[in-house]
Parts: structure tokens; sequence; C-alpha cells
């Protein structure tokens, strides 16, 4: 090779040097751009953990309406099988009626718990077409979740103590009853 082919040569694998100096820069600083932050990443973990405690709140929601669902219909039943005497109800005390009430009162407490939620969410799923962008979603969809899910844990919470009520007031008629029939 000539000299003058030579320094051409070496004037053009500066120039290639000099070009890879200049990419490496731009190429890590788009590789920083393109990776997560910390702050991303705690967030997507956040909303991860939001979606698996909402799944499973339904979850246990769903069970224990199931379940407290059938005392409730087995205290109702145990109470007319005993208390359905010749084709008349005679309801033998306070205590039976009480629970009786009570145990009406919670199926009354779950229908509406169910009908209202339903209702809250049907609507929250349309109005979902609505909402243009992020800033909707945020300030719009996601507060009448919160309300949707805070009245529905309030009416979980209702069940349960009605619950309990016609539970203790039932074992009292009940073993009042009892008591009555061995005397």
């Amino acid at each position: 090779m000539t000299n003058r082919k030579q320094a051409n040569n070496k004037g053009r694998n500066r120039q290639e040097k000099v070009v890879n100096k200049d990419l490496k820069p731009h190429v890590q600083k788009d590789l920083l751009e393109v990776q997560p932050s910390r702050k991303d990443e705690f967030e997507k973990r956040k909303q991860e953990l939001q979606d698996e405690t909402q799944q499973y709140m339904y979850q246990q929601s769903s069970k224990f309406s199931s379940v407290s669902r059938s005392l409730v219909l087995g205290i109702i039943g145990t109470i007319w099988v005993l208390t359905y005497v010749d084709g008349n109800l005679l309801i033998p005390n306070g205590w039976m009626l009480s629970s009786l009430v009570a145990g009406l009162i919670f199926l009354l407490t779950d229908v509406i718990h169910y009908f209202w939620d339903s209702m809250s969410y049907h609507c929250e799923a349309y109005k979902l077409d609505n909402y243009k962008n992020q800033h909707d979603l945020d300030k719009e969809h996601e507060p009448r979740m919160d309300r949707i899910n805070k009245r529905s844990h309030w009416f979980i919470v209702a069940k349960f103590f009605i619950l309990m009520a016609a539970s203790i007031l039932f074992a009292i008629g009940l073993s009042l009853k009892t008591s009555l029939v061995y005397l």
C-alpha cells in the first residue's frame, strides 16, 4: 500500500473511533432512559400488591357471604322446624323470634349489599369508555372504586355483626326451648 492510502486508512480509522466514542454516551444514555427508575419499580410493585390484595379480598368476601348465608338459612330453617306444629308457627320465646328477625335482616342486608355493589361496578364499567386520559382515571374512576370498596367493607362488617347477633339469640332461644321441653 502506498503512503497516501495508509494515511487515508489511518484517518478513516480515527474518524470511526471518534464516531464510536460519540455513539457510546448516546447509547448509554438511551439505555438509562429505557431502564425503569426505582420509583417506577415501586409504583409497579405497589399496583401489583393492590391488585393481589383486592383479588384476595373479593375471594374472601364471597366465601364469607356464602358461609354466613348458609348459617343464617340454617338458623331460620331450624327455627321453622322446631316451632312449626300442626300447621301453626308457634315461636316459644322472644329469643327465637329475635333470632329469626335478625336472620331475615341479614338476608335483606346481603341482597342490598350485592345489588348496590353490582349496580355500582356496572356503572363504573360503562364510564370507563368516557375517560380520555390517565388524569380522568386517577381523579374520577379510582376515587369512585375506592368508595365502592369501602362501602362493601362496611356491609361485610355489618353482616358479620348481624350474623353474630342471630347466632347468639338462636343459641339462647334454643337452650330455653330445650329446657322447657325437659320440664
